[in-house]
């Protein structure tokens, strides 16, 4: 099961071969985006050149299934947040709630953003790079 962050969403929007063949790779096991991930998605949207196309984009993201953030969600967020504190490692709000999400579903985070990969954050969930 993969849980998949904004930076590998947004290479795969731009055709990046990399975050391609991960997916063409993992295409047997269930796929989830984040609410927050999506936020981020629609966010850039509003900034991009011309008119927001979000059905569009909602139409190339069907490869995968949207994950709310929920009560439950918030709660494993704030555990996995007390976890890293103990060793001295915080993360932005929105990078918790996109870890938090993938630790709530028992998924591997799949990213390449660099605070999202490091040693603290995998000692307390399976995270991949592609």
């Amino acid at each position: 099961m993969k849980c998949y962050d904004s930076s590998f969403v947004i290479d795969y929007l731009d055709g990046s071969r990399s975050a391609i063949e991960y997916l063409e790779a993992h295409v047997d096991e269930p796929r989830y985006i984040p609410s927050v991930v999506l936020f981020e998605l629609y966010q850039g949207e509003l900034f991009s050149r011309g008119p927001p196309q979000f059905e569009r984009l909602q139409h190339r993201l069907g490869w995968a299934d949207p994950v709310p953030f929920t009560a439950t969600t918030a709660l494993e967020t704030g555990v996995l947040l007390d976890e890293l504190a103990t060793d001295g490692r915080a993360l932005t709000p929105r990078d918790a709630m996109i870890a938090g999400t993938a630790r709530e579903l028992g998924a591997t985070l799949v990213t390449s953003d660099g605070d999202l990969t490091n040693d603290e954050l995998r000692s307390v969930l399976d995270v991949e790079t592609y």
